[in-house]
This record gives C-alpha cells, sequence and structure tokens, in this order.
C-alpha cells in the first residue's frame, strides 16, 4: 500500500480497479518542400482542419446528448482554435518562407501559442493548453489519414467496468469519449482543479486527483486504488482496512450531498435571521448549470479575461455582447457581476499591449491596463450594458488603488453608455458599479472609496499577496499565505466597516469563500455576499444555517485578539471540533434550520 498527494479537482471518495489510458502523441517530422509543392502543402493543411473540425462536431453532439448542452461547450472552444486567424497565418506563413511540410508547420505553429500560455502564473490559462494540444494531436491525426468520427484515432479504450481512469493528462475530447458510463473516479500527473478532467468530474458526480506527478501514469490497468478527492489523496493496493473505511466515506458523502441538495433553494439565513447571499465565481458559460444546480443565487464574480484569451484577439463588441449576454439569460433573472478586463501580471498576452515586466504584480495590470487602453474598456463596458438588458448585471473594476482611479473608470461608463445612446442600441445605463478590494491602499481609503461606488468585494487572494508582500505563485514563500494573519482580518474588518458606514454591500470573490473551515470566520466579518465556487456552496451555505451571527460575531472578536496566524489556525480549529461535538451531542440541531425560509 502507498499514498500519493495530488491536488484536489473535485471532492468525493471512490474504491475501484484502474482503467489505465495511455495515447500516441505524434511528433511530425520536419521535412523540406520544393516551391512547387507548396501549394499542395496548403491544401493538405485546409484538408485536415475540415476533417478535424467534423469530429469535435461529433464530439460536441455526443457530449451534448450524454451531459447536456453546457457541458459541450467544453470542446467549442476547439473550433474556434482551428478557425483562428494566428494559427491559419502562423502555419501559412511557415510553409511559404520556410518550405516545410504541412503537419510540421502547425505544429511549431500551435506550440509558439502554447509556450505564451506557459509563460503565465495563472493557472486557468496555463491549463488551457491542454486544449491547444487536444486540437493539435487531431489535426495530426488527420494529416496520417485516420479516419473521421466519435474518438477516431484518439486509441482509448472504454472501460467495461466500474473503473477509476487513471493517466498523465486526458484532452477535453478525450473526456468527451469517455463520457459519465462506468467512470468512478479519474487520477491525473498533470492539471489543476481548472482543468476540463476537474469541471467534468464535479458535472458528473465523481472524485478527482490530480497533479499527482508520475504517480498516476504508473498505474496499470486492473489495479485497485482508493481515491480521496477532498484531500487530494491517491492510495495504490489499499489494504482491506482503507478499503473498508474508504466505502464507508463514500456512504457518508453520498447521504451528506443527498441532504445538502435539499438546501438548494433555501436561503443562507442564520437561526437569528441574518442572511447572506451566496453567489458563484464563473468564468466559462458551462460552469453556470453547475452554479445553478448547487443554488447560487446569482454570479459574483464573472471572469471576463478568457474570451480574449481564448480567441488571441480583441473580441468585437457585438462577439462579447453575444457571450455576455449568453450567460446573463442562463442565470435566469438572477444578478451577474462582470469583472472588466483584468490583464497583466500573471494574465500578459502581447495582442492586447501588455508587455512583460520585471515585477508585474507591480506593475500594468487591472484598471491601471484598461485606463490605458480605453477604447479597449469602452466597448467591453458597452458590450455588458447591452447584454444587461437580459438580466441584472452589474460592473466591478479591478486593482482599484484610489479614488481617482474609481473616478476615471466610471467616466469611461459614462462615455459608453452616451455612445450607445447615440448608436440607438438597446442597452441599460444604470449599472450598479463596485471595486475589487484587493489591495493595502483600497483597505486604507475604504471610507472614500465606498462614498463613490455601490458595492465593495474583497478579492482574498491578491489583498493577502499584498499585504503579506508575498508571492502566492512561489513555492518558496507559500507558506506565508495565512487567511487568519491579524493584518487579512484587520484589514478585511477595516474594509466591511466603511462600506456599511456608508450603506453599501460588502461582498468576497477570493478562495477564502471556498474554505469551509472559514465560513463562520466570515460570517462573523459581517460579509453580505460571499461568491466562491459552485461545488462548495451548499457546505458553506450549511454552516452560515446552523451558526448563529452572533456567535460567529464572538468568534471573530476572539481571533482579532490574537497576535499570530498560527495562535488563530490553533483556535479555530479547537473551535470547529467542539461545534463538531456539540452537534453530534445534538442531532436535532443539525437539521434545525431545514425548511425554514
Amino acid at each position: 500500500m502507498k499514498k500519493h498527494q495530488g491536488i484536489d479537482a473535485s471532492v468525493g471518495f471512490a474504491v475501484g480497479p484502474v482503467h489505465a489510458i495511455q495515447r500516441r502523441t505524434i511528433v511530425p517530422v520536419r521535412r523540406q518542400v520544393p516551391n512547387r509543392e507548396v501549394p499542395r502543402q496548403i491544401e493538405r493543411f485546409r484538408q485536415a482542419i475540415d476533417a478535424a473540425k467534423v469530429e469535435i462536431s461529433h464530439l460536441i453532439e455526443r457530449l451534448s446528448s450524454e451531459l447536456g448542452p453546457e457541458e459541450a461547450e467544453i470542446l467549442s472552444a476547439q473550433l474556434l482554435i482551428l478557425e483562428d486567424e494566428m494559427v491559419w497565418d502562423a502555419t501559412l506563413a511557415l510553409i511559404r518562407l520556410e518550405r516545410i511540410n504541412a503537419e510540421s508547420a502547425f505544429a511549431r505553429a500551435v506550440g509558439d501559442i502554447a509556450s505564451r500560455f506557459l509563460e503565465m502564473e495563472d493557472e486557468v490559462f496555463r491549463e488551457r493548453v491542454n486544449d491547444l494540444h487536444d486540437v493539435e494531436q487531431r489535426v495530426l491525426r488527420s494529416f496520417e489519414g485516420e479516419g473521421v468520427g466519435e474518438g477516431a484515432g484518439s486509441g482509448l479504450e472504454l472501460p467495461s467496468q466500474p473503473s477509476i481512469i487513471a493517466a498523465r493528462n486526458l484532452t477535453p475530447s478525450d473526456t468527451a469519449v469517455l463520457g459519465r458510463d462506468n467512470v468512478l473516479g479519474f487520477v491525473m500527473d498533470e492539471g489543476g482543479n481548472t482543468s476540463h478532467v476537474a469541471i467534468l468530474a464535479r458535472s458528473i458526480g465523481v472524485p478527482a486527483v490530480v497533479g499527482l506527478k508520475g504517480a498516476a501514469g504508473r498505474l496499470k490497468t486492473g489495479q485497485k486504488v482508493a481515491l480521496d478527492g477532498a484531500k487530494g489523496r491517491l492510495v495504490v493496493d489499499p489494504d482491506e482496512d482503507v478499503e473498508r473505511e474508504y466505502k464507508r466515506l463514500a456512504v457518508v458523502d453520498r447521504v451528506a450531498n443527498e441532504k445538502l441538495a435539499g438546501l438548494r433553494d433555501l436561503p443562507a439565513r442564520t437561526p437569528d435571521g441574518h442572511r447572506v447571499r451566496m453567489y458563484a465565481n464563473v468564468e466559462f458559460p458551462l460552469e453556470i448549470e453547475e452554479a445553478l444546480a448547487r443554488g447560487a443565487e446569482g454570479i459574483g464574480l464573472l471572469r471576463t479575461e478568457y474570451l480574449f484569451f481564448m480567441l488571441h484577439t480583441i473580441p468585437s463588441e457585438d462577439e462579447q455582447t453575444e457571450l455576455y449576454a449568453k450567460m446573463v439569460k442562463g442565470m435566469g433573472g438572477r444578478p451577474v457581476i462582470f469583472r472588466t478586463l483584468d490583464v497583466g501580471g500573471d494574465k500578459i498576452s502581447d495582442y492586447l499591449g501588455a508587455k512583460r515586466e520585471y515585477n508585474p504584480f507591480l506593475g500594468w495590470r487591472g484598471i491601471r491596463f484598461l485606463l490605458a487602453n480605453r477604447p479597449l474598456f469602452k466597448t467591453q463596458v458597452k458590450a455588458v450594458a447591452r447584454a444587461a438588458v437580459h438580466g441584472p448585471c452589474k460592473l466591478m473594476f479591478p486593482m482599484i488603488t484610489g479614488v481617482q482611479e474609481l473616478r476615471e473608470a466610471k467616466q469611461v461608463v459614462a462615455e459608453a453608455y452616451a455612445d450607445l445612446a447615440a448608436e440607438g442600441k438597446e442597452h441599460r445605463a444604470d449599472l450598479p458599479m463596485g471595486i475589487m478590494v484587493e489591495t493595502p491602499s483600497a483597505v486604507l481609503e475604504a471610507d472614500l472609496l465606498a462614498a463613490e461606488c455601490d458595492f465593495f468585494s474583497i478579492g482574498s487572494n491578491d489583498l493577502i499577496q499584498y499585504t503579506l508582500a508575498m508571492d502566492r505563485g512561489n513555492a518558496r514563500v507559500s507558506y506565508l499565505y495565512q487567511p487568519l494573519h491579524p493584518a487579512i482580518l484587520r484589514s478585511i474588518h477595516r474594509t466591511i466597516d466603511a462600506a456599511h458606514e456608508a450603506g453599501i454591500w460588502v461582498g468576497l470573490c477570493g478562495e477564502m469563500g471556498s474554505e469551509t473551515r472559514l465560513a463562520e470566520v466570515l460570517l462573523g466579518l459581517g460579509f453580505d455576499e460571499i461568491s466562491l465556487h459552485g461545488v462548495a456552496l451548499p457546505k458553506i451555505k450549511q454552516v452560515i444555517r446552523w451558526t448563529e451571527v452572533a456567535e460567529a460575531r464572538r468568534l471573530v472578536d476572539h481571533l482579532m485578539t490574537l497576535t499570530t496566524a498560527q495562535e488563530a489556525n490553533e483556535y479555530l480549529a479547537g473551535y470547529i471540533a467542539a461545534r463538531k461535538a456539540d452537534r453530534a451531542a445534538d442531532p436535532d440541531h443539525n437539521g434545525s434550520t431545514e425548511g425554514k425560509n
């Protein structure tokens, strides 16, 4: 028996045999061609692209019928890649200028784009490299003349019995071919909690552990494993005791989820009547259905960068409006908060004009970039205002450090409204405007900023990073990432007090919102809204529904008296253990708020 630690990508427990997947990777051989053969190579490229489009379309149809249209959008982005002018221009230029065979030129063009994604520290965009490689291999298989169809040439053998899928990596089309039949869970050496496999696992309700760094790739078909998706743990060849325990946990988890599912349409209201709105963080359209299924009352953070990075070009106003409107309609009248484009820092993209800097997190990013590129900023605001005719929308500006930036951003919004009116385009001209509070200066100016906007949303990831002077992507200082550090608790407390004194509400949209252990802390701090990963929403809601706000405030008051993050973590752990013991001793208390509005 051997244990491996990875990344918890989808919660749950599973025990079963491995179904190992190994895919053949095509590496084209570069070949020089004479001038007279260049037109033929260009035609071969066009034919391979067309064949790949047909295959992907087949897979989209299959995924749509099995899992629904939202999940099918996992592959829709790949069609955009195949039509991308950057891919076409780079490939054709290599064929014509260097006179090389089409498959080699295409692979090199895709490799150059993938390199740009890999240079980004943001996990979401690094994982989009998987899309690029998936498309690349599909097109290269088309060059080899392999048949067109669902999974043609993919080399995938579907599991014949309930199994845990193990692979070094799985592409989006691999997950489409696998579907949900006989899938107990996933283990992968690569990927993170925003990878396509993680999204699929959460959609079909099975555990997934990724980032296993070789442990998954060494597994053999038929080998027994136990999987803990909550802690990111893989146990290979578990003994009888471990197998029995994991099976018990799977049953407990299933029963708990069934109970939590009953909370979907109930409010996050404490026994003493305090109400907290529960929203979801969303990046892809396909995440909306999952968020709604978990009981999300709205979208508290809609990241708009993905559209820009996926297209590798600046989308037009109409293109943005179409996508935004689709997402607003999908929320069925629930509010959607659009964070305006946040590039720079770890989200560099050269075609947007953001250049790599020595210290990008302290450089030209967020609102600074937008105010320096006002036509781009205004176009996005116009698209949101047009999409807002389909449902309630709000605008949120990233990386605000002071009142001057906020005023300039509001001026751009006013100009966008005026342009839309002059153009006769239907739109909303009264969008509430808020800011991300994620810098120490915004905390110190919270009272001044609150007087000039409609809401705050605390971005805890960056607030912790900037306040504690640590790069959250640097493994050497990752131990400093402490949500319960006295400086963080005091910053959040100060910000919420300033907002409430000014009569505006405060939300949270960072990773703190998804940590169950922090739920009572967030309640005690006074957040009006928590935006988090959809999968974590029911558990946070349950904690809020069985915790009196007065008790949560006493907890926070005590934490504020402690002098170190270690003391706060230890105290909170003891508090949670005592609470669990109290609930075990009084089972009726566990369901005391169920069914009450």
